[in-house]
């Protein structure tokens, strides 16, 4: 008993396999989203390298868009407007991956756009002249070597999209917040469930952050 708080952490213990699943979901659908998030993000740079006024602007408009959502609005706005609007009926899954895609592209694409500005015009331009396509040119030549200086950020945005997966216990997603609030509801136990999200939360983070410096050491080191 500490500050008249009756500790409960059998509670915890009895509901770790369940608490464990809602991490799962968590994690995946962080990186189902990360992998949309990366690949829209890299057409919103290329689009915004693109020479053409209209694709440029459209670009830059979507990514500073993306970037300037909160994502808890996005996400009521997808799942509860946008979906009825369109008469789609987005599940919850599918409302929370979208958002985390578009949001994270926002992100992305800013940091592709700095990896590609960072290699030397010259080597495109020297591509070019040997008859190589654009597409060859970016493909073998522009993004194996800017891939190298942006693991590290790319990484910071798969993490935060990690984090904003949380949001999805707002739209009843049984990720690991939205039990852990089940089970301080049925058994009032709000330190020991929520310092078990912080746990675990906490190990989801510093894995993800060895396996990316360990991707960033062997693109340094091939």
């Amino acid at each position: 008993m500490a500050g008249n708080y009756d500790f409960q952490w059998s509670v915890v213990l009895d509901h770790w396999p369940v608490l464990l699943a809602g991490a799962w979901i968590d994690l995946w659908v962080s990186i189902v989203g990360f992998v949309l998030a990366c690949s829209l993000g890299l057409v919103f740079a290329l689009g915004r390298r693109s020479g053409f006024a209209l694709i440029s602007g459209a670009a830059a408009t979507l990514t500073e868009i993306a970037r300037g959502i909160p994502p808890y609005v996005m996400l009521l706005w997808v799942h509860f407007g946008l979906s009825r609007f369109l008469g789609l009926g987005f599940t919850p899954l599918q409302s929370v991956v979208i958002v985390l895609a578009f949001t994270g592209a926002g992100y992305a694409a800013e940091i592709f756009r700095s990896g590609l500005d960072s290699v030397d015009s010259g080597q495109f331009e020297a591509s070019r002249a040997l008859g190589m396509s654009r597409f060859c040119v970016y493909k073998d030549v522009i993004l194996p070597q800017s891939l190298r200086l942006i693991v590290a950020p790319l990484g910071n945005v798969l993490v935060g999209l990690l984090k904003s997966a949380t949001l999805m216990g707002v739209i009843a997603v049984p990720d690991m917040l939205h039990l852990a609030q089940g089970i301080n509801m049925n058994y009032f136990a709000p330190f020991e469930a929520f310092t078990a999200v912080l746990v675990v939360f906490v190990a989801m983070v510093f894995t993800l952050s060895l396996l990316i410096v360990a991707i960033e050491r062997m693109m340094e080191h091939p």
